[in-house]
Parts: C-alpha cells; sequence; structure tokens
C-alpha cells in the first residue's frame, strides 16, 4: 500500500477530474490524503480521500472566479505565487511528517511543488488542461496587445514575490522554461493525443489518460428529467467560474423563448434565480445540473469552453457551442473548431460577449449541419479509447509501486 498526497487549488474544474482517480487509487488499496480548502472537503471525503484543509487565509473559488470574471489570468498566477508564499512552510512540516511514497499536484499549485521539490519527493502532476506551452503561437496582434495591457501593471509585484521565494526556498525551485504548467516525473494530461496541439514541452514523462469521467463521486443532486419533454435538447452552462453573468442568460432567453426545442440551463450557486424572471417556459433553471446525464440526452452544448466541459460534452459525442470568458477558453474553443465539431463565438478580446441574435444562429447551425455531430462523435471514440481514470491510477502505480515494494520486503523480512 502506498500513502499518496494530493494538493490542489480552490477550483472545481481542478478538483473534479482528480476525483475519480482517487476513488480508483483507494479502491485498490492504497491510503490518500487531500489537501484543498474546506469548500471542497465534502466532495474529497466523497471520493474516499481524508480530507485536510489549507491554512486560512485561503482564497475561494468564488474569490478566484472573481479574479478570472475578465479574463486576467495575470492576476490569478499572482495569486497562486503569494499562497505559495502563505501555504510552502505549512505543507513542508506535512509531507516531513506524513512522508508520503509520492505527491500528486495540480499544475498550478506551486507550493506543491516547491514543498515536494525541497523534500526530494516523487511528484506527479495533474494537468487539467491543454498545454498551450511550446505550442506555436496562435495569438493575434489584437490579443497579444490586450494580453500585454494586462500583464505590464502586475509585473512589478510578480517579481518581488518571486524573487521573495527563490530567496527562502532556492533558485531550483522553478523550472527552466515556462513555469505552468508545473511538470513532475509523471504528467497525467486529462485529454487525448488528437486534441492537444503539438508542444515542445511535452516530453517522455507525459501520459494521456483522456477525460476523468464517473458520475458516482458527482453527487450532483437531484433533476427533474420528466420535464425533458421537448426536441432538441440544448443544454447551457458558464461553468463554476463565470456563472454569475445573468447577462448572458437574459441574452439566452431572448435568443430562445421562442424556439420548439429544450433548453436546460446551470447558472451556479451565487446566481440568484429572482435575478433571471421572467424565465421562458421551454427552460429549465437550476442551481446545479447533473451535467454527465444532461449531456448523455443532449443535442447541442452551449459552454464557456472550460476543459472539463469541452471534453465532457465531446466523450458524449454533443456538438458546442463555445463562447470564451478568457485566453485558455478561446484556445480550448480553438480545439473544438479544428475538429469541426462546434462553433467557436466571441473570439476577439474581451472575451464573453456575444448578441442574442448570434448565440440562435450558431446553436441553429449546429442543430441543422449533421456533421458537427458526426465529427463530435468520432473524438467521441477516440476519448472513449484512452483509459480515463483507470489508466490514471495504472500510471501513478507504476511509479510508486517500486518505492513501496522495498519498505514491504524489509517489513516482511
Amino acid at each position: 500500500m502506498a500513502k499518496i498526497i494530493i494538493m490542489s487549488i480552490p477550483g472545481h474544474g481542478h478538483v473534479n477530474p482528480t476525483l475519480p482517480v482517487v476513488q480508483e487509487l483507494i479502491q485498490r488499496g492504497h491510503q490518500v490524503i487531500y489537501y484543498n480548502t474546506a469548500e471542497f472537503a465534502e466532495k474529497i471525503e466523497r471520493s474516499g480521500a481524508e480530507f485536510r484543509a489549507y491554512p486560512e487565509p485561503v482564497p475561494t473559488s468564488a474569490e478566484i472566479s472573481r479574479l478570472l470574471s475578465k479574463g486576467n489570468m495575470v492576476r490569478v498566477t499572482l495569486m497562486l505565487f503569494r499562497m505559495s508564499e502563505h501555504l510552502v512552510a505549512f505543507m513542508l512540516d506535512e509531507l516531513r511528517r506524513e512522508q508520503p511514497n509520492a505527491v500528486i499536484h495540480d499544475s498550478l499549485a506551486l507550493w506543491a511543488s516547491i514543498s515536494a521539490t525541497r523534500l526530494g519527493m516523487p511528484r506527479v502532476t495533474s494537468i487539467t488542461h491543454f498545454v498551450f506551452d511550446g505550442v506555436k503561437s496562435r495569438r493575434t496582434k489584437r490579443e497579444w496587445f490586450y494580453l500585454l495591457r494586462t500583464v505590464l501593471p502586475l509585473l512589478p509585484s510578480f517579481v518581488r514575490t518571486r524573487r521573495r521565494l527563490t530567496r527562502r526556498y532556492g533558485r531550483e525551485i522553478f523550472p527552466k522554461g515556462p513555469i505552468f504548467p508545473l511538470r513532475g516525473d509523471l504528467n497525467i494530461l486529462f485529454t487525448a493525443e488528437c486534441l492537444q496541439p503539438a508542444s515542445t514541452l511535452i516530453d517522455d514523462s507525459f501520459r494521456y489518460v483522456g477525460p476523468s469521467i464517473n458520475g458516482a463521486v458527482r453527487g450532483d443532486g437531484d433533476f427533474p428529467f420528466d420535464q425533458l419533454v421537448r426536441r432538441p435538447l440544448v443544454y447551457i452552462s458558464l461553468g463554476t467560474v463565470h456563472s454569475t453573468d445573468t447577462g448572458f442568460y437574459h441574452k439566452a432567453f431572448r435568443a430562445f423563448a421562442d424556439h420548439p426545442g429544450q433548453f436546460v440551463l446551470s447558472v451556479g450557486a451565487h446566481t440568484r434565480l429572482e435575478d433571471l424572471q421572467p424565465i421562458p417556459a421551454n427552460f429549465i433553471v437550476r442551481h446545479h445540473v447533473p451535467q454527465l446525464e444532461i449531456l448523455q440526452q443532449a443535442d447541442v452544448f452551449v459552454t464557456h469552453g472550460g476543459m472539463n466541459s469541452v471534453h465532457e460534452a465531446l466523450y458524449f459525442g454533443v456538438p458546442l457551442v463555445v463562447i470564451p470568458h478568457q485566453f485558455e477558453q478561446l484556445f480550448n474553443g480553438r480545439v473544438v473548431e479544428s475538429k469541426s465539431a462546434g462553433v467557436l463565438l466571441a473570439e476577439k478580446p474581451p472575451f464573453g460577449r456575444v448578441s442574442a441574435q448570434e448565440l440562435r444562429a450558431a446553436v441553429d447551425r449546429v442543430l441543422a449541419a449533421s456533421a458537427y455531430r458526426e465529427n463530435a462523435r468520432i473524438v467521441s471514440e477516440e476519448l472513449a479509447a484512452t483509459g480515463g481514470y483507470l489508466l490514471a491510477a495504472d500510471e501513478i502505480e507504476r511509479l510508486v509501486q517500486p518505492l513501496i515494494e522495498p519498505r514491504q520486503r524489509i517489513i516482511g523480512n
């Protein structure tokens, strides 16, 4: 049996893919201790792992969502560096006490990488997004200008924070080349090779495992499936980060109030349903929706283009209409578009701006052209062949098994 410590960031899109892997590792007899913020305790404990909370202050997923709401990834990067200043000392103490056989950490959890590197512990990185570093740039001049405009004001703070971490923990804590995604001895990439753009950063330490899907660990709650009486079925969700965009929801109502189809809209925990009235009769609106079950019935998925949403839709062969709200989601949408498995809207910064007319036209276009669904089905077959969370667990066991066998032999003698 191996003891494994996992450290993630406070983000549902980063935690969700790890949970089926955790459950599988525990069923195989391994001990898993999972660190995150308290809001993820119930979800993590449902997988069977032992949950432990990071010490306060740590940003909540809602606070991270507000940072991301305008697509400013640089502010999030600065936040990750400041979290590391706060968390490295704590995690060093935890790792010294627990002496795990391996550390699994999110590709953005810098404090985890620093602490495990300092102690020379084997590291597995969970990469829940496409790797765009090392990919030939497809940014337009307008996108580069928009990016520089968000970076430059924050650059001095970023440099000062990095310098403090280097002085305290040594230069070796930062990899050569790009810092993110963080890379370990083994890098689990939750996509298929057919979708990942060619990157010079990807080497033999990377494993394509595909989407990590197991509805049993989600706990999405009840849903009135008996009310799904119309066709086609269109599912709309902006994920957890951008779910408070009530302006978009009202545009969706205007776009589809007279549509013959059925619409399911997930608005997240922080949107007041009272602010969305009046809701058209052909809409079912809920704070939370069992996304995996809905996608198995959906004809189109209107999404912000988050990594999990894109992969879950394509896994079930559902074509997409992608409306990105930040650069990463723009690239995800371009991957979908490159496979002709959906339509990309609002791809010029500032992102997320789309009219009711554009939204209606895009959904009708995808519904009318069977090629989108056929192409999504082809990708679905490729994703299903990757292995998912079972393969991820296999790869982690291959890394840790040589580390625990000598200890077991000593105990046996």
